[in-house]
């Protein structure tokens, strides 16, 4: 991350977690939740994935750089679990947006339960 020039408007983003498919939880016995970063600008973003509070590196996917949409930016970023870890309403995952504002940094944390099923 990089800070961006003092007199950049800055637009936080729009934070969202998609559950997993049904289908794929059928077919693969896997889960993949989706942590969308939306409307945001400057392109300086980072999402991390947290279950249950402690960061999760493995089974995670994120877009090598973000995606520009005319005049903000989006990033996405898959977290791959076993069905077993989904439908387990005790896990939380965490979906945590790490940006610039006024030369601090700033977070947006976006959560999701497991599925009881």
């Amino acid at each position: 991350l990089s800070i961006p020039e003092n007199n950049d408007e800055i637009i936080p983003p729009a934070v969202a977690i998609f559950s997993p498919s049904k289908q794929e939880i059928q077919q693969k016995s896997k889960a993949t939740l989706v942590c969308l970063a939306s409307g945001f600008f400057p392109n300086y973003l980072s999402l991390v994935w947290k279950v249950n509070g402690a960061q999760r590196t493995e089974g995670v996917g994120t877009d090598e750089s973000a995606t520009f949409n005319g005049s903000t930016y989006s990033l996405t970023s898959r977290l791959r679990i076993s069905a077993q870890e989904w439908f387990n309403p005790l896990n939380h995952f965490e979906c945590v947006a790490t940006f610039f504002k006024n030369e601090t940094l700033e977070s947006i944390h976006k959560f999701i339960t497991g599925d009881a099923g």
